[in-house]
């Protein structure tokens, strides 16, 4: 999945903040509060990332510099959407590493 700019950055600087011990009080993970955003979903778009981009997961962790990003997502209907999208690719790309076992008896 191709992130755009400020996502990337929120991303980035929300899973640099995952490793420290008080990361519920750094900027990222203020503003998940702040929109009521469970940290499991904005793993889903990590992971869509990588996979889409052939990253590893670690790699996130320097895709972006900004320390103070600001949420990425005008709207819930926004976030749900890409949420939406970054689901699909992952299941899309799950089904397709089964698909050469499907219907094998």
């Amino acid at each position: 999945m191709k992130l755009t700019h400020d996502e990337l950055e929120f991303l980035s600087a929300w899973a640099r903040e995952e490793w420290e011990p008080a990361c519920y009080e750094l900027p990222a993970h203020r503003l998940q509060l702040a929109h009521g955003v469970a940290g499991a979903k904005l793993i889903v778009f990590i992971k869509a990332w990588t996979e889409g981009e052939g990253k590893k997961d670690q790699e996130i962790l320097t895709a972006a510099v900004n320390a103070q990003p600001r949420w990425p997502w005008s709207t819930i209907e926004d976030f749900d959407g890409r949420l939406a999208e970054a689901s699909e690719r992952r299941t899309h790309r799950e089904g397709m590493k089964r698909a050469p076992d499907a219907g094998v008896r």
